[in-house]
């Protein structure tokens, strides 16, 4: 993944990245996401450092009742597929369990 250029400025002291400084909010000036912003790390925009901290910042969806409605029911979606996904492992697992137990 390529850092879009940015200009930056420091974000709430409470947000800190991995190496424990505190996070970046910078402005994207690529193409692909022109003036969408970002958390970065400082340290992360200088060349040879490994913190990989860095996430784009959603705008909140305001003001389109239509947009904000989908918005929640994705939000459901996600949250059922998660439950979902979770039985599943659960599930997965004490057939692992039972099939050990029949193993042996």
């Amino acid at each position: 993944m390529s850092t879009p250029s940015s200009s930056g400025s420091i974000a709430k002291k409470e947000e800190l990245c991995d190496c424990q400084l505190p996070v970046r909010i910078c402005t994207s000036k690529t193409k692909d996401n022109p003036n969408k912003k970002f958390k970065v790390c400082p340290n992360s925009l200088k060349p040879g450092k490994k913190c990989k901290y860095w996430e784009w910042i959603d705008e909140p969806v305001t003001g389109n009742p239509d947009l904000e409605q989908e918005l929640e029911a994705v939000k459901e979606d996600v949250a059922c597929l998660k439950k979902e996904v979770q039985e599943l492992k659960n599930k997965a697992h004490s057939y692992r369990v039972e099939i050990s137990c029949n193993i042996i």
